[in-house]
């Protein structure tokens, strides 16, 4: 179980740092970027909204695989912030207050992590109390930071 934990682990920290080459923010302008992180912002919806009935499910398999995108994606959504991409329902509070808003954003991140440990334990208990972490913690930084 614990090499699986460390393979599982492992591979997560390559995948994302794959994938976090893959946002060329100097390519870009700030149109391309906001369409982008309303895109990605669709995809973790997304991804909660199915995972919500699967955490009581035991279907610990699918659930992982939502939780990894899930991951993924909101690794990908922090990148898309750079100074000066102000626009799109982001509040100006972004960039005003970029520490609070790391702070949310990497507690939202944590839980996700969180979410995946419980996977790995294959611990129902725990899978449903992190996923409604992670959901707190969507709706704190909403609250906060979206016009």
């Amino acid at each position: 179980m614990i090499f699986k934990i460390l393979l599982s682990s492992l591979f997560l920290s390559f995948f994302a740092h794959a994938h976090a080459h893959e946002i060329n923010m100097e390519d870009k302008n700030v149109e391309q970027i906001v369409k982008q992180r309303m895109s990605i912002m669709s995809k973790i919806k997304a991804y909660s909204q199915k995972m919500y009935p699967l955490t009581m499910s035991g279907e610990f398999e699918e659930i992982k695989q939502l939780n990894d995108e899930l991951l993924h994606s909101a690794k990908e959504f922090k990148l898309l912030f750079p100074e000066g991409s102000q626009g799109g329902k982001a509040s100006s509070l972004i960039w005003e207050d970029r520490e609070t808003f790391e702070l949310f954003h990497n507690n939202f991140i944590s839980s996700i992590e969180d979410i995946g440990e419980s996977i790995n334990n294959e611990d129902s208990v725990s899978l449903v109390e992190n996923f409604n972490i992670m959901s707190s913690n969507c709706g704190t930084c909403h609250k906060k930071f979206k016009n």
